[in-house]
């Protein structure tokens, strides 16, 4: 890098560089500005741009990726002056996190910023299958007006079963317990006297999570031992007229064995925010699936966090470049 030219620090996304960059240059700058009480000019000391795929060059200090973009390790070579890796998202599989601490590269993540939103979205889904709305909106569209076709179900008293309770989980399960649901979880990693705290029942496994509930949402984060947690085997266990919710990781769920399953009536319905190619092709296995809403991976989206999973992106940046620790540092694996 010649003498005098300023390290970069770019945000990655899929968003509109107009709408987001101005959010996380003013984050970015005005950490840095606050770091320390010395005189600091940060306009001078980095430049922050955006691009919508993952950049290349040495003077590149700081990243900020939001999904589904990706840093592998194939980029991470050709990104040699990288000091911290940001994901500008709660979850993280899209960045080779192993990779990264190979290298000696900082990786920090942006948990809580969408929690309530994506909770309320869960909750709306939720509702809306038991109450059959996508049955009753195609019903009436095609000519139809009898309420009994619809075959709409009380929410008080059905089992919504919850697959993880983290941060997320928790708020959903809080939303459900208020709405007079009897909840249902399988979460290994809480205490069960956190679990207990929320009126909700623990269950040892997921099996018997699945045969036991009128509705089942995914809050686990994608892995390998995750991935396709939904298959068809999954699918069968669940409970006949039961529906399922995502609104997590696309890939936790064979979409092929749930197209079955819809099909043969198994399941009643199925919500999906979230699918395993995003954007998807139009000819995605998702959009023939009967009985299913399927919304463009909003759950996380209000005017409150529209923004905010970049401004804190670029405020972990700011931190490790000031030689400080990211809040939400993530341990390589």
């Amino acid at each position: 890098m010649e003498v005098g030219e300023r390290e970069r620090v770019v945000l990655v996304s899929l968003a509109e560089d107009e709408d987001v960059l101005p959010h996380f240059r003013a984050a970015f700058m005005g950490a840095l500005d606050s770091a320390d009480a010395t005189a600091y000019d940060a306009t001078a000391a980095y430049a922050v741009s955006f691009a919508h795929a993952t950049p290349a060059g040495p003077d590149i200090v700081g990243l900020a990726v939001a999904p589904p973009i990706r840093l592998t390790a194939a980029h991470l070579a050709a990104l040699p002056g990288l000091r911290i890796a940001a994901a500008a998202s709660a979850g993280f599989d899209h960045l080779d996190v192993s990779a990264l601490a190979a290298a000696g590269v900082p990786v920090t993540h942006t948990p809580g910023y969408c929690d309530i939103e994506v909770a309320d979205h869960v909750i709306a889904m939720t509702t809306a299958l038991l109450r059959n709305l996508q049955v009753g909106d195609a019903h009436a569209r095609a000519g139809g007006w009898s309420s009994r076709a619809v075959g709409a179900k009380r929410i008080t008293g059905s089992v919504l079963g919850i697959v993880g309770l983290g941060r997320t989980g928790a708020l959903v399960a809080r939303r459900a317990v208020a709405l007079g649901m009897e909840v249902l979880a399988w979460a290994p990693r809480t205490s069960l006297a956190n679990i207990r705290e929320l009126s909700v029942t623990p269950v040892a496994t997921v099996g018997e999570l699945l045969s036991s509930s009128d509705v089942v949402s995914l809050h686990v984060p994608l892995t390998p031992h995750t991935k396709n947690l939904i298959d068809a085997d999954a699918l069968a266990r669940m409970r006949r007229g039961a529906a399922l919710v995502n609104c997590g990781r696309g890939e936790l769920v064979d979409h092929d064995a749930l197209r079955a399953a819809l099909e043969s009536g198994h399941l009643a319905g199925a919500a999906l925010d979230v699918l395993d190619a995003e954007p998807p092709p139009v000819d995605h296995v998702a959009f023939g699936l009967p009985h299913t809403i399927i919304t463009p991976h909003l759950a996380w989206l209000s005017p409150q966090s529209e923004f905010a999973a970049y401004e804190m992106a670029a405020r972990e940046i700011a931190a490790v470049l000031r030689g400080r620790s990211p809040r939400h540092g993530i341990a390589g694996r």
